[in-house]
């Protein structure tokens, strides 16, 4: 379970609508809402670092998507 249930969901919903794969923002909200702020990398393993890089990815390649649109 998150440790910031509140952060947890704005994330998933942030991520989500902008497009990103559900299962993806899912795990990236998870690790988000346990960031702790005292320690390097917010306590990110490589790996959390790279499941945020991977909705990272998905989120900005949307919105590349969406500003070809316009």
């Amino acid at each position: 379970m998150p440790e910031n249930k509140e952060l947890y969901q704005a994330t998933l919903e942030a991520l989500t609508i902008n497009g990103v794969p559900q299962e993806v923002a899912d795990k990236a909200a998870g690790i988000i809402a346990q960031d702790d702020f005292t320690l390097a990398n917010l306590g990110r393993s490589p790996e959390d670092q790279d499941a945020i890089g991977k909705a990272m990815d998905c989120y900005w390649a949307n919105q590349s998507k969406e500003g070809a649109e316009k």
